[in-house]
């Protein structure tokens, strides 16, 4: 029930030559973290020579000095400006960015990644809310800051904090990566708490999570069942004529029914992509 953002490695052609058959939501090339010093301009010829689809999106390190604003500025290009932001710190991050990209039209994943930008969420939003796909919570990088643990009973609050400027203003919240492909409890736990608190998606580092996400069990099965009972009394309903509807001497108000009606059909959707 919420989307996946798969990361692969943008220095390993054998992974990016299989981009097209991971069952992925969003693909996200990174050139980031995962890519070596010594990698990142072998890294940066493999990524400018893919052929772009409209659901990936590509992290930049445009703090590290590694690549010339020419070179920034043909990966902006080539990805048509769907770009995920790391190591960003103040509103004057995300301007340079926009000035290296000159007038190409942007469509962002910022990470919030220590306190500084998660201090400047709501100034950012604020100002770049029209240019920004979603804020993403780097939750790794967030405690390795702070000295937090990175258990999901002390990072709830920061998260539940991020999705609300995130629904403030519009733009979408994805919820971090979980490291331990080992054991998949805490993830799994991870993927229900970001669901039933507004989340819209969640990175993903490897298949086995792919796989898992895909059984989370985000509703019991009964709750899947009014919803769709519900749905059916209402689904041909124009949006703008809903009003307070009473469907088994239960009243649904129209906030309550168009969340329905979005939740219906991404679970209609998602099982039609799995089919496919």
């Amino acid at each position: 029930m919420i989307d996946s953002y798969f990361f692969i490695p943008g220095d390993k052609p054998n992974y990016l030559s299989k981009i097209d058959k991971i069952n992925a939501d969003y693909i996200v090339i990174d050139l980031e973290d995962a890519v070596s010093i010594n990698n990142k301009q072998s890294a940066i010829e493999l990524v400018l020579a893919l052929k772009f689809n409209k659901n990936m999106f590509l992290r930049i390190p445009f703090f590290d000095n590694c690549y010339t604003n020419d070179q920034l500025k043909s990966l902006i290009l080539k990805f048509e400006g769907q770009i995920v932001l790391p190591k960003i710190n103040f509103i004057e991050d995300i301007n340079n960015v926009i000035l290296i990209s000159e007038g190409i039209p942007l469509k962002m994943i910022i990470l919030i990644e220590n306190p500084k930008s998660f201090i400047a969420t709501e100034e950012i939003l604020k100002v770049f809310s029209n240019q920004i796909h979603a804020i993403g919570f780097g939750s790794h990088d967030f405690c390795s800051l702070t000295g937090i643990k990175h258990t999901l009973e002390h990072l709830a609050h920061y998260k539940r904090q991020l999705i609300l400027y995130a629904k403030a203003f519009n733009v979408a919240f994805l919820d971090g990566v979980d490291l331990n492909l080992i054991n998949f409890d805490q993830f799994r736990k991870e993927c229900v708490f970001a669901f039933e608190s507004g989340a819209d998606g969640k990175f993903i580092i490897h298949p086995l999570q792919l796989e898992e996400l895909q059984k989370v069990d985000f509703m019991k099965e009964e709750e899947i069942n009014q919803l769709k009972a519900v749905y059916e009394k209402i689904k041909d309903v124009p949006i703008n004529d809903v009003d307070v509807f009473k469907i088994e001497g239960k009243v649904y108000e129209k906030p309550h029914l168009v969340r329905i009606k979005w939740l219906v059909e991404k679970m209609q959707k998602k099982h039609n992509n799995n089919l496919n």
